[in-house]
């Protein structure tokens, strides 16, 4: 069994070393990766792909997890980001895009659609296999204009 474990890891880490990814396709995967898991409403596939140190608007998230997890499992929000073209500088990327959001909130249907939203990716320490370290580009902040937040309230 040990054996097996170990031929399995060190087989993942040769193809990754032998054909390693590149960012912009890395970063789009960890987005529709994480866009799939909300509008499926699990949680923890939008979890491992969001940063422990999540921003919203500046205002850092990391305590909420718990809630943000419930918000997944009850909303399901959709979400359709129209640009997913990333700018990648150094460990970091920037999508800015006009975003539609679909999702039921207290009962009521909410449709809107947002425009100027930024999404900001950076490269983190992480693991695969719970073993074998890694560098995964995971969502550290999102910033959306104010006005758009507050048509967020109404129905």
């Amino acid at each position: 069994m040990g054996t097996l474990l170990v031929l399995l890891v060190g087989g993942r880490v040769i193809v990754g070393v032998a054909n390693p990814q590149d960012d912009k396709t890395l970063i789009q995967q960890a987005l529709a990766d994480s866009i799939k898991a909300s509008r499926e409403g699990r949680p923890g596939g939008v979890m491992e792909k969001l940063s422990d140190n999540i921003k919203f608007n500046g205002q850092n998230e990391n305590g909420n997890q718990r809630d943000i997890a419930r918000y997944i499992r009850e909303s399901k929000p959709d979400v359709v980001v129209e640009n997913t073209d990333p700018t990648i500088n150094g460990d970091e990327a920037t999508i800015v895009s006009p975003v539609h959001l679909s999702m039921s909130m207290l009962g009521q249907s909410i449709d809107k659609q947002m425009k100027g939203v930024t999404l900001v990716f950076r490269k983190e320490n992480d693991r695969d296999w719970l073993i074998i370290p890694v560098k995964k580009w995971k969502l550290a902040e999102v910033q959306v204009p104010d006005a758009a937040v507050s048509e967020l309230a109404l129905p």
